[in-house]
């Protein structure tokens, strides 16, 4: 009755002649919440490991005992992943299968890289937060998130879990010290973002759409326009830190709604860029991987990219911490390399010292494709989008590139998530199925819901992440992946099985997991850093009313700005001119 009562409110906006902005925003809040409310009971989108999680909990917020019982479920949560760990080695040194308890309490679980310090991470969270003194709401399912985040990044900084000692008095009271600098920083204004989080911890729009790709005056790095600088304030943060660099030796990046909004470009962000610089400077290699394919078109690359790229450029960023610096394009199939010139290369595929032929004894890796095998599956995709299109009658489009196929909305519409969920798992069980009647032409393949669009691509980003620890020599226990999407429909998905993982929904939210493994590397930070270091991102306004000199003209940063006024179909990679540009 509620919904029939819903939809008619909705036709009596719709048919009203004078709607005001406030009825329109009411209108998308009831879809937003008719949504959420249908989307608890579709187990696609649930994590099968957080909700056991919460529902062992639950039991303790019930009783109101959390505050006390809360660090022991944590431990047990600990216990039953070390036996899991445990397993998993037995199994594949003995290709036996015997299930663990935590299996045969979550069947969907995945495999664990490194032991997580969870009752560690729960006090911490707990110490900062204060979950356990509530008494109406119950711990949430981004709450659980953060606190597995942190855990990992807690079990990097200390390394392997062979090396791992509890009774280390020093490494014990170095970490403790690490984790109240921790507590004592800001909480993450992704807490407070324009977004909203659903229980299943994916990032739904607001009533607005994710920011077009837009050159607004204060999106744009400013070069010096001739001005003398503080030199001190541009090269603080150049030399590295001396000790040292306590977590991942590689981070691999997901790119959009990770770095930057969805469908947008990396343009002004000087928090989350200085937070990248500081990696670099100490060691990190960090690295894209992202399913945006434009071959090697090196110029698109670098407009998604372009307020990072000046941002390393205008911190005179080293050419040895350059060369740390990598994009997989496609998820596996395109590898581009930053130069000193602050420009993206590609990097040799074949001869000596090139990535394909160097990983050739991966056997999902690119070298080994058959064409024929990607053409076919290609094409199987392609009909199940086109047909998608049709049965559920969609406002959108067809697009197909050499390694990948796409549905994207039709300018100004939107596709119902609903719709691209329903198109993904049709795609994936047609795949599959592709995949048991011709097993010697398998391909690994990614099919997902990016937000606003579908696609399918040759290729996924575990053989991405593979490449590049094998290619560039990091192992697994100090690899690290930064994503949104890790439910089944998503792409990050399948880079859990080959490193371990952060889940995050915003780059706000990426900003602050950076800021945490910074502080608990032991990396010197201050709060004020970020707020500091972005006036050199953001131009100084003109002078006049208050006497004051005004700046000359830049003829090279106008020129610059003129060509950046070409916007790019992200999901195309053409070029759209901007006639409003000033």
């Amino acid at each position: 009755q509620s919904d029939n009562s819903t939809r008619q409110h909705i036709k009596k906006i719709i048919a009203a002649k004078s709607t005001t902005s406030h009825e329109i925003r009411e209108y998308k809040l009831m879809s937003f919440s008719s949504r959420r409310r249908n989307y608890l009971l579709t187990p696609h989108r649930r994590d099968g490991l957080i909700e056991w999680m919460k529902s062992m909990l639950m039991h303790s917020f019930v009783l109101d005992a959390l505050e006390t019982t809360g660090s022991d479920t944590f431990s047990h949560f600990e216990m039953l992943i070390d036996e899991h760990i445990e397993m998993q080695n037995v199994a594949e040194n003995s290709n036996t299968e015997n299930p663990s308890r935590l299996k045969q309490l979550v069947p969907t679980v995945g495999t664990f890289h490194t032991r997580l310090p969870l009752r560690k991470a729960f006090e911490a969270y707990n110490a900062k937060y204060c979950i356990a003194k509530r008494k109406h709401v119950c711990i949430s399912f981004n709450e659980i998130r953060h606190i597995l985040n942190l855990a990992q990044i807690m079990a990097l900084r200390n390394g392997s879990s062979s090396s791992w000692s509890k009774d280390d008095v020093s490494e014990s009271m170095e970490e403790m010290s690490a984790l109240e600098r921790w507590q004592k920083s800001p909480s993450p204004s992704m807490l407070r973002s324009n977004f909203s989080n659903d229980e299943d911890g994916t990032m739904k729009s607001g009533p607005d759409l994710p920011p077009p790709l837009t050159l607004e005056e204060s999106a744009i790095p400013v070069e010096n326009n001739g001005v003398e600088k503080d030199e001190s304030k541009t090269l603080s943060y150049h030399p590295p830190y001396t000790g040292p660099f306590r977590g991942a030796k590689m981070i691999t990046f997901d790119g959009d709604q990770t770095l930057y909004s969805d469908g947008a470009n990396f343009e002004s962000n000087p928090q989350l860029a200085l937070y990248l610089y500081l990696l670099l400077r100490n060691g990190v290699t960090v690295a894209v991987v992202t399913a945006a394919g434009y071959e090697y078109d090196t110029e698109k690359y670098e407009l998604r990219l372009s307020g990072l790229l000046a941002y390393f450029k205008e911190k005179k960023l080293p050419q040895r911490d350059c060369e740390r610096f990598y994009l997989f394009g496609g998820e596996c199939n395109y590898l581009l390399c930053l130069g000193s010139d602050y420009r993206l290369h590609p990097v040799r595929e074949f001869g000596p010292g090139g990535w394909l032929n160097s990983t050739k004894y991966i056997s999902e890796t690119p070298a080994n494709w058959d064409e024929n095998a990607v053409k076919d599956l290609l094409d199987i995709a392609e009909d199940i989008f086109q047909s998608s299109i049709k049965e559920q009658n969609l406002r959108a489009r067809f697009i197909r590139k050499k390694r990948a196929v796409g549905l994207i909305p039709k300018p100004h519409e939107q596709i119902p998530r609903e719709a691209l969920d329903e198109t993904v798992l049709r795609v994936q069980a047609a795949l599959d199925a592709h995949g048991k009647k011709t097993p010697g032409l398998t391909l690994p393949f990614c099919a997902f819901n990016g937000g606003r669009d579908a696609w399918v691509d040759v290729g996924n980003k575990r053989v991405g992440v593979q490449i590049l620890q094998s290619y560039l020599g990091h192992p697994v226990k100090e690899t690290l992946h930064i994503g949104d999407q890790f439910l089944n429909t998503g792409n990050d998905f399948a880079a859990r099985d080959v490193c371990p993982c952060i889940w995050i929904t915003s780059p706000d939210e990426t900003t602050y997991i950076l800021k945490s493994i910074l502080r608990l590397a032991g990396v010197p930070l201050n709060d004020s850093d970020a707020s500091s270091d972005s006036s050199d991102l953001t131009p100084e306004p003109s002078a006049g009313v208050n006497g004051s000199k005004p700046k000359a003209l830049d003829f090279a940063e106008m020129n610059r700005r003129t060509k950046a006024a070409q916007l790019m179909d992200v999901y195309t990679g053409e070029m759209i001119s901007s006639p409003q540009v000033k």
